[in-house]
C-alpha cells in the first residue's frame, strides 16, 4: 500500500497526470526501462561449480526464497548498485535490489543506471516490483526476456525524490520485519505455554 501510494503520488505534492506509463506526478520523466538503465544477463553457474569454488560472493538465480540466493563462491561478475529480475520459470518477473559484489546465473537479468546522478537502481527495483509480472509471457515456461523487459513503461522522479521514496519504503520494511519477529516470538511462546498446560506442568 505504501509503495503504491508513493509510486502514484510521489512525495512532493506535484499534480498527478495520465501518461503512457500510467498516473504519475507531472514532473516525473516518462520513458521505458531501457531509456534509464543498461540491461544485461548473468551466466551459467552450476551448483557443483559453486561447491567447488566456495567463497563470500552471493550467486543469485531464478528462485525467490532467500532473496534469490542459491549459494556463494570465490569470484564475482558484478560490482555496484543493480536491480535483477528472474527471466525464466515459476518466479519470472520477480525483481530484486542488489548492491556490492555478486553473481547472477543465466536466468537472471540485470539492470544498472545509465547515469547514477539521474537514476537509482533501488528505486527502480521497487517501481518494477509492482509492474514487471504484467509483462511475463505464460506460453509454456513463464518468461520475461531482456527485450520485453527493456520496453516496460517507466516513470522516473528527480533523483532526490527517488532517494526519499526509497528511504520511506526501506523504513517501512524494517518495521514490518521487526513486527514479524515479534509475532514469531509470541507464537513460539504460545506453543510452549500450551504444551506446559496440556502436560499438566
Amino acid at each position: 500500500g505504501i509503495i503504491n501510494q508513493l509510486m502514484v503520488f510521489g512525495t512532493r505534492g506535484q499534480k498527478v497526470i495520465e501518461t503512457d506509463a500510467g498516473s504519475y506526478p507531472e514532473n516525473w520523466r516518462i520513458g521505458k526501462v531501457e531509456d534509464f538503465f543498461t540491461l544485461g544477463r548473468g551466466r551459467v553457474i552450476s551448483i557443483p561449480y559453486i561447491k567447488e569454488h566456495p567463497g563470500p560472493y552471493p550467486v543469485f538465480s531464478s528462485q525467490s526464497k532467500s532473496n534469490g540466493e542459491m549459494g556463494r563462491m570465490d569470484t564475482y561478475d558484478f560490482d555496484g548498485d543493480y536491480f535483477t529480475w528472474t527471466t525464466d520459470g515459476a518466479y519470472a518477473g520477480s525483481v530484486f535490489s542488489r548492491s556490492g559484489k555478486f553473481n547472477c546465473t543465466n536466468v537472471c537479468g540485470t539492470g544498472k543506471a545509465r547515469s547514477s546522478t539521474e537514476s537509482d537502481a533501488k528505486f527502480a527495483s521497487y517501481f518494477l516490483q509492482r509492474v514487471a509480472k504484467r509483462h511475463v509471457s505464460y506460453v509454456g515456461n513463464p518468461k520475461l526476456m531482456n527485450n520485453i523487459f527493456a520496453e516496460i513503461p517507466f516513470a522516473l522522479p528527480p533523483i532526490e525524490e527517488q532517494e526519499e521514496i526509497t528511504r520511506i519504503i526501506d523504513s517501512a520494511r524494517k518495521n514490518i520485519e521487526s513486527i514479524e519477529g515479534q509475532i514469531a516470538s509470541l507464537s513460539n511462546l504460545k506453543v510452549s505455554i500450551s504444551s506446559e498446560l496440556l502436560s499438566g506442568r
